[in-house]
């Protein structure tokens, strides 16, 4: 007697059986791989076992449709495997899939998987800032909600040496201008503002941008910067490193997210740590500027090195402006200053003959305003 024996289904894995012995032809496996928001990569396991040929072609539908859609029939022998990448999905959509199986007069779909499309993420940019003053500015950023219907939405800001503060959270959708007024900052101060969203229990921040308020008549403007970054050691007297937070478009072969070995540019030179006054140089400047202490670096745009801002040895070189207060000290200058008291038989202004944009001596000026 001849007995039929059917195909057995677990877990999407077709367990084939046999015709009076003789095995048949199976798709082993299937799945899918390289789900984009709108493609995905289909594939299956065959073995078209003593069938000459065999053919496959992939159903798919929305999880809620009762249609199945399909690709060509595609003729295949031996063993191995099929891929087809399939597109015109929606973006964050579940689908179900399967493979179907041909040969002879048979045509045998396996049982259904599912997969899902990826969300299209909203896309945030921090604009800037409009209608600053010495207390005051206007936080804009544009959105793009993608594929959910809403997000939360604020900004963070944070002065140069502060703390961060946040505005309050508000729910936007589609795409748009997202504005809000902060109050109560300082005069003459740095800001890097961020926009904040919030969405799939997550938070996520934007790249930074720079605020700057206007300086109140009397006081000193703001120094010249490129760079914004956190210090992260003291080298010696004459070099920290520097965790780079913000840097200007200018600013060409420094990238933000870098750490950067930082030379005091003006032709400084401190003594080395072994020699008279080395060891004393590096705590000096390590008072000024422990790790996690904030600087605004001006970078040296005359350099000497190979390459823009760099010495010989790839440093940046530049000066340091540390935060006091509501004052900005230049770290090389107050250096120079204490160094050609404390130990002036050193040779504080060794490279003062190399290329730099900076002339130490203003720093060493009666009416100098970036010192104590």
């Amino acid at each position: 007697m001849l007995a039929i024996v059917g195909i057995c289904v677990c877990i999407g894995v077709v367990v084939l059986h046999s015709i009076g012995g003789k095995v048949l032809p199976a798709i082993a496996n299937y799945g899918t791989y390289n789900v984009t928001t709108t493609t995905a990569t289909i594939w299956a396991d065959y073995d078209a076992v003593s069938w000459s040929s065999v053919k496959i072609r992939f159903e798919y539908r929305e999880n809620s449709s009762e249609i199945w859609q399909y690709t060509n029939w595609h003729e295949v022998s031996g063993s191995g495997r099929l891929s087809k990448t399939i597109g015109g999905f929606s973006p964050n959509t579940c689908y179900e899939f399967r493979a179907v199986l041909g040969y002879d007069s048979n045509t045998l779909p396996n049982s259904a998987k599912r997969f899902g499309t990826q969300a299209i993420l909203p896309i945030i940019r921090t604009l800037g800032a409009t209608d600053v003053d010495e207390t005051s500015a206007t936080l804009t950023a544009s959105y793009d909600c993608g594929s959910y219907s809403e997000i939360g939405i604020r900004f963070s800001y944070k002065e140069i040496g502060g703390k961060s503060e946040n505005t309050g959270w508000r729910t936007v959708s589609g795409t748009g201008i997202f504005s809000q007024n902060i109050y109560n900052l300082n005069p003459g101060m740095v800001y890097q503002i961020r926009t904040e969203t919030k969405y799939d229990n997550a938070f996520h921040l934007s790249d930074a941008r720079v605020l700057q308020t206007l300086q109140l008549p009397g006081r000193p403007a703001v120094p010249n910067y490129e760079a914004i970054g956190d210090v992260t050691a003291v080298l010696d007297g004459d070099t920290i490193h520097v965790s780079l937070t913000w840097v200007d478009k200018s600013a060409t072969g420094v990238k933000a997210g870098s750490g950067e070995a930082v030379r005091f540019a003006g032709g400084i030179d401190a003594p080395e740590i072994a020699e008279e006054g080395g060891e004393e140089a590096k705590e000096f400047v390590y008072n000024l500027c422990p790790p996690g202490t904030e600087v605004l670096l001006d970078l040296d745009s005359a350099t000497y090195g190979p390459m823009p801002y760099r010495d010989l040895h790839g440093r940046l070189l530049s000066v340091i402006y540390v935060r006091r207060d509501i004052a900005w000290v230049n770290v090389n200058a107050e250096e120079l200053r204490w160094g050609l008291e404390a130990y002036p038989r050193n040779n504080w202004l060794a490279y003062i003959g190399y290329g730099s944009e900076f002339d130490p001596y203003e720093w060493l000026a009666d009416n100098y305003p970036y010192v104590l």
